[in-house]
């Protein structure tokens, strides 16, 4: 029951629930840090096609024999975009459940454009950083790759949760 004694609304804000909540969000806002982290360290020089290249070639010959260059290249292409849709893709799961977590109104929708910003400014800034880059290239495409993964991600997670609050044997949180 609110009440309008400062102490008790103090107290009602440091309850075990409240705390767990907090902690909760802090936990999912340093998943989101991590995952942009890790994004990062893959858009650098090391993580660069020749580096790259140099551990899965060895894997592709094992794997299908002694493949033409061509083909070896169509299959390196293939492998370094779809890790472009998944690492934003995941970057976007994050980002929703911890806007979500966070958000205290609207939580849906600020959820899927909190994700889609940091999609978009995080693919931006990366591509940005490898345009002035030796062994890479910043590329528009990449950045539109990206914001795919991010929409297919955020779409996804908007169906399933309209899914579930329309389902009638779902039980509801109090």
């Amino acid at each position: 029951m609110p009440t309008d004694d400062p102490h008790c609304r103090d107290h009602e804000a440091l309850s075990p629930g409240h705390n767990a909540r907090r902690t909760r969000i802090v936990l999912a806002w340093a998943l989101v840090a991590i995952w942009a982290a890790v994004i990062w360290m893959l858009g650098s020089d090391d993580y660069s096609l020749t580096e790259t290249s140099r551990m899965l070639s060895p894997l592709l010959e094992r794997l299908f024999g002694d493949i033409d260059g061509r083909t070896k290249w169509r299959i390196f292409l293939a492998i370094r975009k779809s890790a472009h849709f998944v690492e934003y893709a995941i970057l976007a799961l994050l980002t929703f459940r911890a806007a979500l977590l966070s958000a205290p109104r609207h939580r849906l929708a600020t959820a899927a454009w909190v994700a889609l910003f940091l999609v978009a400014t995080l693919a931006t800034a990366d591509e940005a950083r490898q345009a002035f880059s030796r062994s890479r290239s910043g590329s528009p495409y990449d950045v539109l790759i990206d914001l795919t993964g991010g929409l297919v991600a955020v779409l996804g997670l908007i169906a399933i949760s309209r899914r579930m609050r329309a389902s009638p044997e779902t039980p509801r949180r109090a």
